[in-house]
């Protein structure tokens, strides 16, 4: 081999070594990628053995083929007792999906929540939301608007009555009333007073009663219904009383009217009576609000609950005709303090000098409470307010405990558009100062008509008002992706998700899912297995990576060591060749 040809060889052979170690260090480096690979995969097989799922055991068996859902806590069924158990925010705010958030908007629940009391309104607008939303069917829905709404549930309420209701104004009301009430019957007879021991002892107090313009006997036997009474444009029904026989004591006349209007039994009995039968639903809040409206509606007539003292020496004249305490030989004028309280009961007074006060009984149609005044028969007039006579117009009794129902249900501090109570009751001038529910015919009224709901329809019933309810009271936000059943369980396992859940009290209270008894996290053997074959699948093709690498390593070992040997014996014959070369020169 000539000088030029072993250069070019060993240049060659250099070439191909340095090649070869190349390649020899990129597999090297590769297999030290197999192992960090391997090594990931397997912590992360070990990772898999700590993976834990939640599932929702109802029953307490220890099943574990119930995964837990959003659709399991969020709708109605005996796997939540037919109470939501919402998923809510460190705020409390109640986490809906699309479908629950959308009939949430159609009620016009505001996201930040009401801050008040709902309305029933606004509920039945959240039913047919749901409705819209294909929650429930239509039929359903339209079940679950027959139903009263409850509004303390979950906020310590009575169950829901199982009743069937319809709505409607004013009239729609007083019709229901006057074909389904019971009848009243106007007789005062038992309330006719002899004055005992008054001045000469023959003073009589009669109680009349005016129908229309028409005075009837104090024995008269005129049925009336709650219905006649509510009726703006009906027939007008007054209660008074005059002194004859003797002198006027309006101490006597008005404690006479009194008993008869608040006594047991009495017209103001009745009227709760007849309104909680129909008005009370049994959700707590109707009955509050019909007791509301029965004591401030006696308050009307007794004059307040801080007139006890003077109430009972009102009495004692009415009673024993002036005894027990009172001076029987002093006169009617001579008690200032039963003659304020008689001028704090009424309206304003009036001189009018008809028999029986007639002219007074027509006025106080203007009138809410006792409208009094003087009659010209006997006695005296010192003051202009010593009343002989009085009238009170039923009527407006009636529309009064009916506007302070509606005063409670709409909430007392309610105002209109102007920053005036929406609904106000007190004596006085009805165009003046009351506000009166019934001259609102846009104020819808829920009354009861039946009680035929099926358990079911009551349970939907009270799970969606219970829902509704913590809604208005917490606020809301949307997550489209709460429905996948991964997604909750991280939201729950992370802490941004709580379960609030309704306890013994009747009141809803937030937690930690795993304080739930219903709620279990177990090993997900699912996960577990799927993530074993994973690993042996990734760890046979890193394997099998690994023994193709370790042979091409080994064939380019050999070629490196073939050629090192080449390398070595080019270089040496070169070495030769040029020493021959110097000889053969120098000789």
């Amino acid at each position: 081999m000539g000088l030029a040809a072993g250069q070019a060889r060993l240049l060659s052979i250099t070439s191909r070594k340095s090649d070869c170690e190349f390649q020899s260090m990129r597999l090297s480096h590769q297999k030290i990628a197999l192992a960090r690979e391997l090594a990931d995969l397997s912590n992360e097989y070990q990772n898999s053995l700590d993976q834990t799922k939640l599932i929702y055991d109802y029953y307490g068996t220890g099943d574990t083929n119930t995964p837990l859902t959003y659709g399991i806590l969020m709708t109605p069924s005996a796997l939540n007792d037919y109470m939501p158990v919402t998923l809510t925010d460190s705020s409390g705010r109640v986490t809906l999906n699309s479908k629950y958030a959308a009939a949430a908007r159609r009620a016009g629940i505001p996201q930040e929540g009401l801050g008040t009391l709902p309305s029933e309104t606004m509920r039945n607008e959240f039913i047919n939301g749901l409705a819209d939303a294909g929650l429930i069917t239509e039929a359903t829905a339209n079940t679950m608007l027959g139903i009263p709404y409850n509004q303390g549930a979950g906020f310590g309420g009575d169950t829901t009555v199982a009743l069937i209701t319809d709505t409607g104004n004013i009239n729609g009301l007083a019709e229901y009333l006057n074909e389904n009430g019971q009848a009243f019957t106007l007789n005062s007879t038992a309330y006719t007073k002899k004055i005992a021991s008054v001045k000469n002892g023959n003073d009589v107090v009669q109680i009349d009663f005016t129908v229309g313009e028409s005075t009837v006997s104090p024995d008269c036997n005129e049925m009336i219904t709650l219905g006649d009474l509510l009726i703006t444009t009906g027939q007008q029904y007054y209660l008074d009383y005059s002194a004859i026989n003797g002198e006027q004591t309006p101490a006597i006349g008005l404690a006479t009217m009194q008993h008869y209007l608040t006594d047991e039994g009495g017209f103001i009995d009745w009227l709760y009576d007849e309104f909680s039968a129909v008005l009370d639903l049994g959700d707590g809040i109707t009955g509050a609000a019909l007791e509301y409206a029965y004591k401030e509606t006696r308050n009307i007539i007794l004059g307040g609950e801080n007139n006890t003292n003077t109430i009972n020496q009102m009495n004692k004249w009415y009673t024993h005709g002036g005894g027990d305490g009172l001076d029987e030989d002093t006169s009617w004028k001579d008690h200032s303090d039963l003659r304020n309280y008689v001028n704090s009961i009424s309206t304003e007074n009036s001189g009018a000098s008809e028999r029986y006060n007639h002219k007074i009984v027509l006025d106080s149609q203007n009138y809410i409470g006792f409208r009094t005044g003087s009659s010209s028969q006997k006695g005296w007039h010192d003051d202009g307010k010593d009343c002989g006579t009085a009238g009170i117009n039923l009527n407006n009794i009636a529309k009064a405990f009916i506007t302070y129902f509606a005063d409670y249900m709409n909430g007392v501090d309610a105002v209109d558009g102007n920053g005036i109570d929406k609904y106000y009751v007190n004596k006085g001038s009805i165009e003046n100062v009351n506000r009166l529910v019934t001259d609102d015919f846009l104020y819808t009224y829920t009354w009861a008509v039946g009680s035929t709901v099926s358990s079911d329809d009551l349970s939907q019933s009270v799970f969606y008002d219970s829902l509704f309810n913590q809604i208005c009271a917490s606020g809301w936000t949307e997550d489209g992706n709460i429905d996948d059943k991964e997604y909750l369980q991280q939201l729950l396992q992370s802490g941004k998700l709580y379960i609030s859940k309704i306890k013994d009290d009747g009141y809803y209270y937030q937690a930690n899912y795993a304080t739930d008894s219903y709620i279990k996290e177990i090993a997900d053997d699912t996960y577990i297995a799927q993530a074993e074959a994973k690993y042996n699948t990734q760890k046979a093709k890193l394997n099998s990576k690994e023994e193709t690498l370790d042979l091409k390593m080994k064939n380019l070992d050999t070629e490196i060591s073939s050629l090192t040997t080449e390398y070595d014996t080019v270089k040496n014959t070169i070495s030769k060749n040029i020493e021959k070369s110097f000889k053969r020169y120098n000789a």
